[in-house]
């Protein structure tokens, strides 16, 4: 009987990374390296092994596409993309349970001498490894019962035993990452930093390295994380969007910036950041016009 598809295929899909083969990021590697600057290029190289083994080379592969935006045959040499690259990689391997898990079992080697890792997450991280459908479900009930920023502690250890198995089947569930709410979120998180880095880049171009450097205030996980996303968001849609969009004039978007992410390293509550980005802007010259 023949299978309606290709059983290498099929063997990549349900049996992980140790049967993907690699070749396809790093030939598409090989094709970018000449239009990267040296640094650059090192950097990427790096970020690709990393990828591969945070999700795989599928995964690695998205990475070196979005990268592809900047450096290619055409393109004229893109001076913030050192900025970048080591900023995408560091958001496209976000903190979830099965990463620090794996980070945990990865850095104890054949040993087990290593110290046990603790790490916070709210319930609606656990919910937004589910696939969309059963964690949007999951989110409305946990919302409901205001239980979604409850913060669970995990304990991930080397040490053989349970602690170790246990640590195991929690690194598992990256093969299950990439069909979760979660991974579409980050994913479209990090599209829309791109986005308004290119959007910035047309309108302001000497503020594009402060859009880059923005990404520095999203790190960590539980309830952290959320409110970093949650500040991320403010000064896009108070402050970079309304400049861009014109409606919002006659103000130096780098500086601001650079006072906004000051402010946000802090991981002051979002609204009020958003109340020092209005007094930013009611200290400048402005006009307001239709979007």
């Amino acid at each position: 009987m023949r299978l309606p598809v290709d059983f290498r295929l099929l063997k990549e899909r349900y049996f992980g990374e140790a049967s993907r083969k690699p070749w396809v990021a790093e030939n598409r590697l090989a094709e970018l390296a000449p239009y990267l600057q040296p640094e650059a290029a090192d950097i990427v190289q790096r970020a690709v092994a990393a990828l591969m083994i945070y999700q795989d080379p599928d995964y690695a592969l998205v990475y070196l596409n979005r990268v592809g935006r900047y450096a290619g045959p055409g393109k004229e040499p893109c001076a913030f993309l050192v900025s970048l690259a080591p900023r995408m990689d560091m958001r496209m391997r976000y903190a979830d349970p099965p990463s620090v898990a794996q980070a945990t079992l990865t850095e104890s080697g054949d040993g087990n001498s290593s110290p046990s890792r603790r790490a916070s997450f709210c319930l609606c991280d656990f919910a937004g490894m589910l696939p969309p459908d059963a964690a949007d479900t999951a989110l409305i009930v946990m919302s409901y019962l205001r239980l979604s920023r409850r913060i669970v502690v995990l304990t991930f250890s080397p040490q053989a035993g349970w602690k170790r198995r246990w640590t195991e089947a929690w690194a598992l569930l990256r093969y299950a990452r990439s069909y979760s709410r979660r991974a579409k979120s980050e994913n479209a998180w990090v599209e829309r930093w791109l986005h308004m880095i290119d959007r910035v880049r047309s309108t302001q171009p000497e503020a594009v390295i402060e859009m880059v450097r923005s990404a520095d205030i999203v790190c960590g996980s539980g309830a952290d994380y959320h409110r970093d996303i949650a500040n991320w968001n403010v000064i896009v849609d108070r402050l970079v969007k309304p400049v861009c969009d014109g409606m919002i004039a006659a103000i130096d978007l780098a500086a601001a910036l650079r006072v906004v992410l000051h402010a946000a390293a802090d991981r002051p509550e979002p609204a009020m950041l958003e109340g020092q980005i209005n007094h930013l802007i009611a200290a400048q010259p402005s006009r307001l016009e239709p979007a």
